[in-house]
Order: structure tokens, then sequence, then C-alpha cells
């Protein structure tokens, strides 16, 4: 593929992710989504089944991602109302499909793009990761408050049962197999927001269980 031709074709996907950004000069994010459009295209297979604008969207998403980390970065209200919207499906809709669904599954429920439901999962995991306090050495009785004895260990224990499936999963993957958030969100098909709030809903019940 002919790289003008090629970025002549994206440049209004390129300026539309970058327009869901604020307190960032538009022409860096643009000049940012173009490197991550250029670095797509040098590692694109064509003889692969992903169409190339989706391929290319993650890579012109990370330069800008990487831009905004070095800014005081604010996201658009209407992408986190969007995602709002797109995590009330992925609950409901997990309910009945039995699992979480994937981006696709939801843009077809929706009636948006994957690109756009991508884009908006990707810029609330943003804002979650540099505006939300680091707990990534923290253990399950610190972060509880409770003291590690040997009755707290079994209590601990015995609270994993006012867990949900999901949420038992994240927590021993979180503190007992010392995964990162991303980590545990890669393992378990989630968001890193949604690893974040499930990890805290599941330590309020928790500390509940073992306040009674």
């Amino acid at each position: 593929m002919e790289y003008e031709k090629v970025l002549k074709n994206h440049e209004k996907m390129i300026w539309k992710m970058a327009n869901h950004f604020y307190g960032v000069d538009k022409n860096d994010l643009y000049q940012a989504g173009v490197v991550g459009l250029l670095k797509a295209l040098k590692k694109y297979k064509p003889e692969s089944d992903a169409k190339f604008s989706s391929y290319a969207h993650d890579y012109i998403f990370g330069e800008m991602y990487m831009l905004a980390c070095n800014r005081n970065l604010k996201v658009s209200k209407d992408l986190l109302q969007l995602y709002k919207k797109i995590e009330t499906a992925r609950y409901t809709l997990a309910q009945s499909l039995g699992k979480l669904p994937s981006n696709l599954e939801l843009s077809e429920v929706l009636g948006l793009s994957k690109d756009d439901i991508d884009m908006a999962c990707m810029s609330a995991s943003l804002v979650m990761s540099l505006d939300s306090p680091k707990e990534e050495d923290r253990s399950i009785y610190e972060s509880i408050g409770k003291s590690m004895d040997l009755d707290t260990k079994i209590l601990v224990d015995n609270s994993f049962e006012v867990l949900s499936n999901e949420e038992r999963n994240i927590i021993k993957s979180r503190y007992y197999e010392d995964l990162t958030q991303s980590e545990v969100a890669k393992k378990l098909n989630m968001t890193q927001v949604m690893v974040s709030r499930y990890e805290k809903r599941s330590l309020e019940k928790m500390r509940k269980y073992l306040s009674v």
C-alpha cells in the first residue's frame, strides 16, 4: 500500500480520534496519529483477516496515548458517557450470554462501530490509569485493612463466599498471582476499568464480611 494513499484514506479517522481528547494540542495529536498509522502500515500483513483500518486503530491510539501521558490529559464527556453506555450493555449482555461479550458483539447490539467502542474503552482505561491511585504493591490484607495473622487468613478465605465468580477470579489474579490490573484485564477479556471497578467492589464486600 502506498503511504500517501493510506494517509489520505485515514485522515478523517485520525482527526476523529484526536477530537476525543482536549487539553492536548490537536495538531500534535494528529501528528502522533500519523506516526501510529505508519507503524501499523509497516507491520500489517495484507493476507491477514484483519481490516487495515481496525488494525491501525490501536497503533494510532497508542501514539496518542504516549503523547497524552506527558500532558494534562482530559477526555471528552461525550466519550465517557458512551463508555458508561457500553459498560451497561456489556453487563446486561453478559447475563444472557453467560460470558463477557467482545467489543464486536457489543457493536452489533448497540449499532455502533467496533472502532468507536474500542476508542471509548481505551480512553476510559487511560483516564483510570492516569488518575487513580496505584495499589499494585498492596497485599490483600493491607487492602482490606486487616493484620496478617492465622485467623485473618482463614476469614479472608471464607470471605470469598460472598464474591461472584468474576470477582473471585479478579481478586485471586490480583493478590494471589500478583498480576497487574492490565494483566488481569487481558487474562479475563475485560477492560482495565472493569477490573478496577470489580476489584474495589470485591474488597468492599470482603471488608463488610470481615466486620460482622
